[in-house]
């Protein structure tokens, strides 16, 4: 999960102790992101303009249903949130916990096929790297096995000529 590319540094944020699929994020253009992952994962639900400065600070009240946002300049802005931000939903505990679980898993998944990916370059590059040796063998070594392997060659030539020999003498 990732969100999109934004102008503006986010500054805090904070989970909602009464809803697993909502947090809150502040921004440095005096932005609140409200984001429920039961309604949107990529985009924030509401984004709302608490005001024109920089917000430095989020705080959530234990039930839920307020949340204190701090500005630069030290002003508190003091937020109701509706009850559709603060009671949570049927089943969305184990909702949230699934969609964490699958990301968990597809996570996983993308870190081994880069390891896998980076693994079958690295094999390459070994490959590519012993080829040139192998070609630039020494022409020293090979004139010599060469020059090995035919008189192999011939002698293996004169043992079969002298069994011929022996055998139509017989």
């Amino acid at each position: 999960m990732w969100t999109k590319f934004h102008r503006s540094y986010l500054t805090d944020g904070c989970w909602s102790p009464a809803r697993p699929a909502v947090f809150f994020t502040s921004r440095m253009d005096g932005c609140l992101d409200v984001w429920d992952y039961m309604f949107k994962q990529n985009d924030p639900t509401l984004s709302l303009q608490v005001c024109d400065e920089a917000l430095n600070c989020l705080r959530i009240q234990d039930s839920g249903s307020l949340l204190a946002c701090g500005s630069h300049s030290g002003n508190v802005t003091l937020l109701e949130l509706s009850e559709s931000l603060s009671q949570q939903q049927r089943n969305e505990k184990a909702s949230v916990t699934q969609i964490f679980e699958r990301e968990t898993k597809r996570e996983k998944i993308l870190e081994s096929r880069y390891r896998e990916m980076k693994l079958k370059e690295r094999a390459k590059s070994q490959q590519e790297d012993r080829a040139p040796e192998e070609d630039g063998e020494n022409p020293e070594e090979l004139v010599a096995e060469a020059d090995k392997n035919f008189w192999f060659t011939v002698e293996q030539e004169k043992i079969g000529i002298e069994k011929k020999e022996k055998a139509a003498e017989q």
